[in-house]
């Protein structure tokens, strides 16, 4: 996994110039120590001047967000709160923005984390804010910034006023405005890292990009801490071991502030306008080591790095190879090249090797369920004569519902070589079909309509095959008995639902009639119907509930969804080792 924010003391270039400028202190602490005096007077001066540059650009800023607490609460008193006057309210929020270019958007929020009204004539819910039951809790002025809001979806910085109605909080009003707005503040005093914060220690806006703010603070302390301090500017040791002149200034009192953040370099005497600085040469001494240390690593071996570790997302995300060592590299790290590609290769090979195994078994699997499908339909066009020369309702009716069974085998097989995953199907596509194969094996005399519902479950054929089966038998039961009692209309109904603890539960409902409407065995609990049902449903490992009185009958299935099993063995027969007819009279259905 790549390491997109490495810690900076951990990078290379970081390290050896530290070891480098450990190596050179000794060269410049006899001039740094000469001028010790002189430095001292010259920091205090600076300081006093880096002060003033803080409060200066703290002024810029301050003005800038009680403009938008001033507007805010100004909106708030004009609009009002009242859901009727949400139109008015939008229309006030858009002139607003209209007339402010500095300003991306404004709303009214109201206490359950609707917005009211915003800028942009759309609603929007932000209840999931973690500031917005304090801001009720505790109505006050507030700023913070966000990268991606919900309203203008660009960095701004939002100033949030509350809406009073006889003391207790109605609403926030909220206007925010574009990030750069304050990044012009930031960028008058280019030689500072500056950042403003709230009372909380949220950074508002930052000078320097991608720096880590916990590295330039001072040791041990946090901007919520400075805040509560005040004003003042100082010198510390940051986080990063780095020596560092602060400067903090309020932009409001318990609100917002800012922070100017200066290198022991900085706050040096430059060539440029002012007296040369007197341990100048120790410093260009060390600078200039540090450049060529940065600029050896970086020709010699960090650019190296960052086309491999290119090449490796790039192989990583597309598999394409690596264009291999070029002659410009140190001979280590073309080896570590040559060693990649060698890699990539066999992976590549390896790959297309497995690829075409699965393609082949895909093909094979495929063919396997398609014959079988085949071979059962065979089976039923054999019944089919065998019906066409019987006499006896009785056997034609018992050769029509063992013809359903073997059909609806071969429904699971179509199913199974059709479906893109060859190692499972969906079971309410599967049951569907069922459901209507059946329907027309009822045909004409059958005038109750069937109502399905199946949820998306994938089951592996160890599953779907015994709840394809018991649907067959329980909806031919369905379609037999099915009608209509006592003057209202009869019904079946099939369902196939999952369950949230990982179980699927499979239902058939329908009405009773008087008389069945079709003939066949009847349904008893020593019917043959009814113990394949209780066998089918024991091979799902679950029990097959069934209730009946006058005017229906229903039968519920509730089964735990499992991946592939292995094939049991031929003695571990469903239903908990039935007796020795009954295991036969299984065997030979």
């Amino acid at each position: 996994m790549p390491h997109s924010h490495v810690k900076f003391h951990r990078r290379l270039t970081v390290r050896l110039m530290l070891f480098l400028s450990l190596a050179l202190v000794p060269v410049g602490l006899l001039a740094v120590l000469q001028t010790h005096e002189v430095v001292n007077r010259i920091n205090t001066q600076t300081e006093e001047r880096l002060a003033d540059q803080t409060r200066s650009a703290a002024r810029q800023g301050r003005e800038r967000i009680l403009w938008a607490f001033g507007a805010a609460s100004g909106l708030g008193q004009a609009v009002g709160t009242d859901p009727a006057e949400a139109g008015r309210c939008v229309a006030a929020m858009e002139e607003f923005v209209a007339d402010n270019p500095r300003v991306a958007s404004a709303g009214l929020v109201l206490p359950d984390g609707r917005v009211l009204c915003a800028s942009t004539g759309e609603t929007y819910d932000v209840s999931d804010w973690d500031m917005l039951p304090d801001l009720f809790a505790d109505p006050r002025p507030y700023v913070s910034y966000s990268v991606n809001p919900v309203v203008s979806h660009k960095p701004v910085l939002i100033s949030v006023v509350p809406v009073m109605d006889d003391g207790q909080p109605v609403g926030l009003v909220f206007v925010s405005q574009g990030h750069a707005t304050f990044d012009a503040v930031a960028d008058e005093h280019g030689e500072a890292v500056f950042k403003t914060f709230n009372n909380e220690g949220m950074v508002l806006t930052s000078s320097d990009g991608d720096e880590e703010t916990d590295a330039l603070l001072p040791e041990g302390r946090t901007l919520a801490e400075l805040a509560a301090e005040g004003p003042a500017t100082f010198r510390a040791t940051s986080n990063s071991g780095v020596p560092r002149v602060y400067s903090v200034s309020p932009i409001i009192d318990g609100t917002a502030y800012a922070i100017g953040i200066w290198s022991p370099a900085a706050s040096s005497p430059g060539l440029v306008g002012m007296a040369v600085s007197i341990p100048l040469f120790p410093l260009l001494m060390w600078l200039a080591s540090l450049l060529v240390a940065y600029v050896a690593v970086d020709r010699l071996a960090l650019r190296h790095i960052r086309r491999l570790r290119y090449d490796m997302r790039r192989f990583a995300r597309n598999r394409s190879l690596p264009q291999g060592a070029t002659s410009d590299m140190p001979a280590e790290i073309a080896e570590i090249f040559d060693t990649f590609q060698t890699a990539s290769e066999t992976i590549l090979r390896d790959e297309a090797e497995l690829e075409m195994v699965l393609h082949d078994k895909n093909v094979l699997l495929k063919e396997v369920h398609h014959r079988v499908k085949n071979n059962l339909q065979l089976i039923s066009s054999i019944m089919n004569m065998q019906m066409r020369k019987l006499r006896a309702p009785e056997a034609k009716q018992a050769l029509k519902r063992l013809q359903a069974r073997v059909l609806s085998l071969a429904t699971v097989h179509r199913t199974l070589y059709q479906a893109e995953n060859l190692g499972a199907v969906q079971a309410g596509a599967l049951l569907g079909d069922l459901v209507e194969q059946l329907q027309e094996f009822a045909g004409a005399g059958q005038q109750s309509g069937i109502e399905t519902q199946f949820d998306a479950i994938r089951l592996y054929p160890d599953q779907a095959v015994p709840i394809s089966l018991l649907a067959t038998e329980a909806v031919t039961n369905a379609l037999k008995y099915a009608g209509n009692h006592k003057g209202q209309p009869g019904f079946i109904r099939v369902r196939l639902s999952a369950e949230e603890d990982g179980h699927a539960c499979l239902v058939v409902e329908n009405s009773k009639g008087p008389v069945p409407v079709l003939p066949g065995d009847p349904v008893s609990p020593s019917g043959l119907g009814t113990n394949l049902i209780r066998a089918f449903a024991a091979q799902l490992g679950a029990q097959a509930e069934i209730e009946e009185d006058e005017t229906r009958f229903r039968l519920c299935c509730r089964f735990m969804i499992q991946g592939f099993r292995e094939e049991p063995d031929e003695s571990d027969l469903p239903g908990g080792g039935p007796a020795e007819e009954d295991e036969e009279e299984f065997r030979n259905i």
